[in-house]
């Protein structure tokens, strides 16, 4: 080979090889080379701005969950009487991993009579546990269905609780038939715990039937309202709830008394239909 053809043959191997430094690549990363993967997106692309989103909503974990909850003030009027005395919505949420475990918390706390303190500090302290096993912990007498139960029905409390408050002013179309009809209006404010409106006490029930067949059973069985309410619009039927809340009835001495609410309540919409 020629000198010259030496010289043209390097010339042309160098070409691609600075094509590829300026492209880049850097010395090492050559064609069919595949970059090493990122392990971890920095602040302020997609990735991160998705997390942090997620922190600020509640969907994920969040370090600030009592002032996400304290800024919707719908939800905290929801909230605030569970709250323990003494304590504010944003000490009493501080170290939950999100919203919805808190609420969760929260009504746990309430439907079983557990203080509240104990309940947060094992769910959220050193060697933290999930809600069915901190009930497990300070209510070992429970059997596993009533365990169970407890736990899906303040989950659902808690989903309750944070879809209502995204509702919050949108009244019930059923609670506007009721207050136009005179009589039933007048005959259903009797029944209702004092202070208490028929758009707010009617608010989360599926129907009008569902509504005063509750507040009948609570004029019945001398059982708090708001209690029951809590529990039937969280998916408990009237005498699972009857049940729960007055454990001296056994199972069919409740769903008895709901079946006895359940026609006074057909009654009355029909003694008083315009």
């Amino acid at each position: 080979m020629t000198r010259f053809a030496i010289i043209g043959a390097v010339f042309a191997l160098a070409i691609p090889l600075a094509a590829q430094r300026g492209q880049g690549g850097g010395v090492g990363r050559g064609i069919g080379q595949v970059a090493a993967p990122v392990t971890g997106a920095p602040h302020g692309t997609p990735a991160a701005a998705g997390k942090s989103a997620n922190a600020r909503n509640g969907d994920g974990v969040s370090a600030d969950v009592g002032g996400h909850v304290s800024q919707n003030a719908g939800l905290s009027k929801q909230l605030q009487p569970l709250v323990p005395q003494g304590m504010t919505l944003e000490s009493a949420a501080a170290g939950f991993r999100n919203q919805g475990q808190f609420v969760a918390a929260l009504h746990v706390s309430h439907n079983l009579n557990i203080p509240f303190d104990q309940l947060k500090t094992i769910m959220t302290g050193p060697g933290s546990v999930s809600l069915g096993k901190a009930i497990q912990e300070l209510r070992p007498n429970l059997d596993s269905k009533s365990l169970k139960d407890n736990t899906t029905l303040a989950e659902h409390q808690a989903e309750r609780d944070i879809a209502q408050s995204k509702s919050a002013g949108k009244p019930d179309g059923f609670a506007d038939r009721i207050n136009s009809n005179t009589a039933l209006a007048s005959r259903l404010r009797a029944l209702l715990p004092p202070g208490t409106t028929l758009q707010s006490a009617a608010a989360g029930f599926k129907n009008e039937g569902q509504f005063i067949a509750a507040l009948e059973a609570s004029k019945n069985l001398n059982i708090s309202f708001v209690d029951l309410k809590d529990r039937v619009t969280a998916g408990q039927s009237l005498g699972q709830a009857i049940h729960a809340l007055r454990p001296s009835l056994s199972e069919d001495a409740s769903e008895t008394e709901a079946s006895h609410a359940e026609a006074q309540a057909r009654v009355v919409r029909t003694g008083t239909s315009e």
